[in-house]
């Protein structure tokens, strides 16, 4: 073809030139693929004027046995800034990274969710090639401590990370993260069954965030978990039982007094002891989700409301020893709360919710369970 004969090519949405011709399209193994690509309304180019477009790297890691992994570049316009395409470097695969080069080192975040196949050596490719690594995501992966170790070394600059799902992992793999990331601020661990939460003492001031769900939290774990004191969100729903307790309430409340957001749904073996050291040790506590909380009793509803004045939503779906004293309680001494969740207390009298709404009508009454209270300023993966 002639270059008389050339077609230009322009954006689609502003008409902005894009430097971009026929004559540079990638036709040398016109076959199979590129007739099916051409009736997706898919072109490839061999090269772009780097001018024209502002470039956005991005890496992607789906499961391996999909089949689609590696890096790519989103091409958008310069002008309007609308998706125009996907640039593509060589076809190392991020899973593997056989060979890094030097433009995986400016990637800051990398997803590599349900990749069953990665393993300890590949995660260390990955580790020692993306060095500005600020979030990664693990969830489900294979990895053991001996990844979670030689990631934690060579991404020293890491805040946020997502290991939920992750069985292979202990506190030893969690130790690693308290020693090398000094600005860690979030880790997700829910159902990681090995992890009892010591790994976490001594962690930064800087970790605010952290998700526990269904695990075996031993009271040391726990004790761990807070010690750092600057945790503003703890969601350890769901807490497995464990033979030697929680020691809730043996926390030092010094540890706790940042927290805005707590999430003790299921937590079925808290009692009252628990409650009147949470509630006297977080000042700042804004939400409490205690639903499903079957061993609060009078004393522990009395001090929510005697020392939770800035709590402002709370949970108590099926509770089932909150009575009418201790939601009295609640309305007479709780003077912030916009927010209550409330249903099928089955020691509560109609009589009481009514006076409740009658002497409160500030208070929005929803009867409605959540699970997931994350609150909005959290770190999202």
């Amino acid at each position: 073809m002639s270059q008389t004969d050339d077609v230009s090519y322009s954006c689609g949405s502003c008409g902005y030139a894009l430097n971009l011709t026929s004559s540079n399209r990638a036709i040398s193994s016109v076959g199979s693929k590129y007739s099916k690509s051409i009736n997706k309304g898919l072109i490839s180019f061999l090269a772009i004027d780097p001018s024209r477009f502002t470039r956005v790297d991005e890496v992607n890691c789906l499961a391996i046995s999909w089949g689609r992994h590696g890096s790519r570049t989103k091409l958008l316009c310069r002008k309007c800034g609308i998706l125009i395409g996907y640039g593509y470097g060589d076809s190392t695969a991020l899973c593997g990274l056989d060979s890094p080069t030097s433009s995986y080192k400016k990637i800051m975040s990398l997803h590599l969710d349900c990749c069953f196949s990665i393993t300890n050596h590949g995660l260390s490719f990955v580790a020692s090639g993306c060095p500005s690594l600020e979030l990664v995501s693990l969830y489900r992966c294979n990895v053991t401590d001996i990844g979670l170790e030689t990631l934690s070394k060579s991404c020293s600059g890491l805040k946020d990370v997502n290991l939920s799902h992750c069985f292979l992992i202990s506190d030893h793999g969690i130790r690693s993260f308290s020693l090398n990331c000094h600005y860690i601020r979030s880790i997700k661990i829910s159902h990681c069954r090995s992890v009892n939460g010591i790994g976490f003492q001594g962690c930064s001031q800087t970790l605010k965030y952290l998700e526990a769900e269904s695990c075996k939290l031993e009271p040391e774990g726990i004790r761990g978990i807070v010690s750092g004191g600057g945790l503003e969100y703890l969601n350890i729903s769901h807490l497995n039982w464990c033979i030697r307790g929680h020691g809730l309430a043996t926390i030092d409340t010094k540890f706790l007094a940042k927290l805005r957001v707590l999430n003790f749904r299921l937590c079925r073996t808290i009692g009252d002891e628990d409650i009147l050291t949470i509630a006297k040790g977080c000042p700042l506590l804004q939400e409490w989700n205690l639903a499903l909380c079957h061993e609060i009793k009078l004393s522990g509803w009395e001090s929510i409301g005697l020392n939770c004045h800035n709590l402002e939503s709370l949970h108590v779906n099926r509770c089932q020893n909150l009575c009418d004293q201790g939601l009295q309680a609640l309305r007479d001494s709780c003077k912030r709360l916009q927010n209550l969740y409330l249903s099928h207390c089955r020691r509560l009298s109609w009589t009481a919710i009514e006076m409740f709404k009658c002497l409160r009508s500030d208070v929005k009454i929803i009867d409605e369970e959540i699970m997931c209270i994350e609150p909005d300023w959290a770190f999202k993966f």
